[in-house]
């Protein structure tokens, strides 16, 4: 009996992170990838969307809709970020860089018509929760046809932007309450889990062996955020793999150990705002709302990525006939009319 494909939508604000995560989901051979939206987040929305149109023009012919979305938060101006990792691996100035042209839709919309296109979707979100929280006050006949939201975002325990908040968390507390407090069934990535697993210079290597577009830019991808990384007391020594994580414990929910628990998020001003409150012991009188990552399974995570990559790179250099390994949502116009 074959194994349904995973309809799965990736909201994301590449970012190197984000960009293998969309190549994760490009090419794991469960999921369909049905669009990639974006917003502002470590950068502004405009950047943001070239980052993912360049990611998906590098897994040609793999293809998928790429929008641009919020330009900000719900409530307040734009944190800026202080990135290191921006300019080297996605640079829309290396002339050996393409992209794929923008889909007019605001990535607002386009959530909403996949959801309703696609009962049971999958959402995975590696950015701020903008996009998700617009798209469920704007349509809200859509929350019922959502079947669940992957969200890298939060932490159990002590933030990376401030001493109490994650940043994907920060950026835009508000609309990570309205997310958290959907009702839809909800897998939450805290950095906590996410973090623990390493960029190895080994896993750079593998993937960089493989003589394929894909495989190259997803090869700089990790070593800039591993060249990047600032260890300290309270992050790994390596750089943590973190957005690619969501794809694939959506894509292999084997990778992962979760927790049933209650979480929400604080919108309060003060020391504590956008903290979210995990409470795996059923100390508040709330329902539990979300299941929590709380380990992964180091190898086979790396090894996930990895597949899904040679995968890509085996379709570019023509080891496997196109149509064979790809879902009719990342095929073009002209590959559909050939079948």
């Amino acid at each position: 009996m074959t194994t349904p494909m995973l309809d799965l939508l990736h909201d994301c604000d590449p970012g190197n992170d984000d960009a293998l995560a969309i190549l994760a989901a490009l090419g794991h051979p469960a999921v369909r990838l049905l669009a990639v939206t974006t917003g502002a987040g470590h950068l502004a929305s405009d950047r943001t969307a070239i980052n993912a149109a360049i990611t998906v023009a590098a897994a040609h012919p793999l293809v998928a809709p790429v929008c641009e979305g919020s330009v900000g938060p719900l409530l307040r101006e734009r944190l800026i970020a202080r990135i290191l990792d921006m300019e080297s691996a996605l640079d829309p100035a290396r002339d050996d860089l393409a992209r794929v042209e923008l889909d007019p839709q605001h990535s607002v919309d386009r959530i909403a018509a996949e959801a309703a296109a696609h009962p049971g979707l999958t959402i995975v979100a590696t950015g701020p929760l903008t996009n998700l929280a617009l798209a469920l006050r704007r349509h809200p006949r859509i929350q019922p046809l959502i079947g669940r939201i992957v969200t890298l975002s939060g932490a159990w325990g002590l933030g990376t932007k401030t001493a109490a908040a994650e940043w994907n968390i920060l950026c835009d507390p508000e609309a990570a309450a309205i997310v958290y407090g959907s009702g839809i069934a909800l897998t939450m990535v805290p950095v906590d889990a996410s973090g623990t697993v390493p960029i190895t210079h080994a896993l750079i290597d593998r993937v960089a062996a493989l003589p394929a577009p894909a495989a190259k830019l997803a090869a700089e991808l990790l070593a800039s955020l591993r060249a990047t990384h600032r260890p300290n007391i309270l992050t790994p020594t390596e750089a943590p793999l973190h957005d690619p994580c969501a794809v694939l414990v959506a894509a292999q929910p084997g990778i992962a150990k979760t927790v049933r628990a209650r979480v929400d998020v604080e919108t309060s001003p003060g020391l504590n705002y956008g903290r979210t409150v995990v409470d795996f012991l059923g100390r508040s009188d709330k329902p539990t709302n979300c299941d929590v990552v709380i380990e992964f399974d180091i190898e086979a995570t790396q090894e996930a990525l990895f597949a899904s990559i040679a995968s890509i790179a085996a379709l570019q250099r023509g080891d496997v006939e196109a149509g064979s390994i790809i879902p009719a949502a990342h095929q073009t116009k002209q590959q559909q009319g050939t079948r």
